[in-house]
């Protein structure tokens, strides 16, 4: 699957992500600016999905299988940025850090983008494909307590590893880091899908979002 990231990079959520206030100051506007375009010339995104039985996904945990119910087949898609993203994260670490942090939660934005845009082509092509089927939205790994362990699954399923490079280490880090996996539910009558609640999250007594009175 192609997709392009032209930008820009979403504000909102890069200054979220920081914790740095709704509008940035004039000096951290200028960083957003050089590393906005630092992430654009480096990414190289990539994807892919697949559409599987229901019964072959890995489906633990209460919040996903609320997700995908009355589902009867699912695709299982891969997202990455490239590891170019990690290289030039890595080595702005040693020059500056609050420069390398701003890269790196930029680039985990840019993910999410690039995720959005392979989910609209995926759905426009299984449109045409499978003109009977309606899909959910997407459902990541670690999202709700559906266990992260789940994503080598999902990578396998989709023969990501091999078409674009995407793999996951013994302790579940995806490399490189700045990818995303994630199902989507197929049925042969409407369906939307479930938001996670705070309540079935797996970090929800660690979280500093909610002590905060915040989401994710």
């Amino acid at each position: 699957m192609k997709i392009s990231l032209a930008g820009p990079i979403d504000r909102r959520l890069w200054l979220r992500y920081l914790q740095a206030g709704a509008e940035a100051d004039d000096q951290l506007e200028a960083q957003l600016v050089r590393a906005e375009k630092l992430l654009l010339d480096t990414a190289q995104p990539r994807a892919v999905y697949r559409v599987t039985d229901l019964a072959a996904l890995p489906v633990e945990g209460a919040s996903v299988r609320r997700h995908l119910a009355g589902c009867v087949r699912a695709a299982v898609m891969a997202v990455t940025i490239g590891s170019g993203i990690d290289e030039l994260i890595k080595r702005t670490q040693i020059t500056s850090m609050p420069d390398a942090v701003i890269l790196d939660t930029g680039a985990s934005v840019l993910a999410e983008q690039a995720a959005d845009e392979a989910e609209r082509i995926l759905k426009e092509e299984l449109a045409e494909k499978l003109p009977d089927m309606y899909a959910t939205s997407r459902f990541s790994p670690g999202y709700g307590d559906y266990p992260v362990a789940c994503q080598r699954e999902v990578l396998n399923l989709a023969d990501a590893p091999r078409r674009i490079g995407l793999t996951v280490t013994a302790s579940d880090m995806m490399v490189p880091h700045k990818s995303v996996t994630a199902v989507i539910g197929l049925a042969d009558h409407p369906v939307t899908g479930r938001l996670a609640p705070c309540s079935e999250c797996l970090l929800y007594e660690k979280c500093d979002l909610r002590t905060k009175g915040k989401h994710c």
